[in-house]
């Protein structure tokens, strides 16, 4: 996508999603990827280590992983506006002495040197934005250092094919297309976007030269409703209200991670989450 479309899209976005985590939905997914996080890096990393966000945008992740992690952190991103707001979410943290924060393109990182970075992390799909990904796993791969670890999160294919199916109804050439490009849109003001499978997502990572240690769906059996993609961050779908309910959220928390690691499960998910290592 060109730089102006981008805007375009973040220039609002910047401006409201840090609301969107209120809503049952988005809590739920939120957990589970900090809890996979956590999984998947020691709480005892040292001072010195840094983790990496890679399109880490208004710096949320980093604010919340600063309560965990005593490492230093990076939020590397495209767009000024979402630096704009990270810049003032770091300070209300009171964490600027350990967050860096750099505007960049995730596809040429050339503001960081090779096997500098400790554990890269990527959450809620930067990469399905970039069209050239090889050029972005081959930058991560460049930066991390020996041993160390990304965990990548792109949208998933089939629950896109789903969606597309049970609750648009499209037309049967955009489903042929999303089939053959393995790109969806979304709507209007959404750019069209990368979709990826556990195989796809695993078989791009591989080809950058990392090794596969686990993959994730995330979720695999909540369902979002449309209502949770407001921009304005006002509607509440009905998955969303029942969340609410603490007994609810536990099970369903209980049961995604029981199963969203499961071979014949992952590809359920709404997004594929791979923990990927530089032998």
């Amino acid at each position: 996508m060109n730089k102006k479309e981008f805007d375009n899209f973040f220039k609002p976005y910047s401006k409201n999603v840090d609301n969107a985590n209120k809503h049952g939905f988005w809590k739920l997914s939120d957990a589970l990827i900090m809890q996979i996080i956590r999984d998947n890096i020691p709480v005892d990393i040292g001072e010195e280590s840094i983790i990496l966000d890679a399109g880490g945008g208004t710096g949320r992740w980093v604010c919340d992983l600063s309560k965990i992690y005593k490492s230093k952190f990076i939020v590397y991103d495209l767009s000024s506006d979402m630096l704009e707001e990270a810049e003032k979410n770091i300070k209300n943290s009171d964490i600027e002495s350990r967050v860096q924060l750099i505007e960049g393109d995730l596809k040429n990182m050339e503001k960081l040197k090779s096997d500098s970075i400790d554990y890269v992390i990527s959450i809620y799909s930067p990469i399905s934005f970039i069209y050239e990904k090889e050029k972005a796993f081959s930058e991560i791969y460049r930066i991390l250092k020996k041993g160390g670890k990304a965990i990548i999160m792109g949208h998933g294919f089939y629950n896109a094919i789903f969606s597309k199916i049970n609750n648009f109804c499209a037309e049967a050439v955009e489903l042929n297309n999303l089939d053959e490009e393995k790109m969806v849109k979304w709507g209007d003001y959404v750019p069209k976007l990368n979709v990826f499978s556990k195989e796809i997502l695993e078989n791009d990572l591989q080809k950058a030269g990392f090794s596969i240690e686990k993959t994730y769906g995330v979720p695999v059996f909540v369902q979002p409703g449309y209502e949770d993609f407001d921009p304005e961050n006002v509607k509440r779908s009905r998955i969303s209200d029942a969340l609410e309910r603490e007994d609810f959220f536990s099970k369903v928390f209980e049961l995604e991670m029981k199963y969203n690691s499961h071979s014949t499960v992952i590809n359920r998910g709404m997004n594929m989450f791979v923990v990927a290592i530089k032998s």
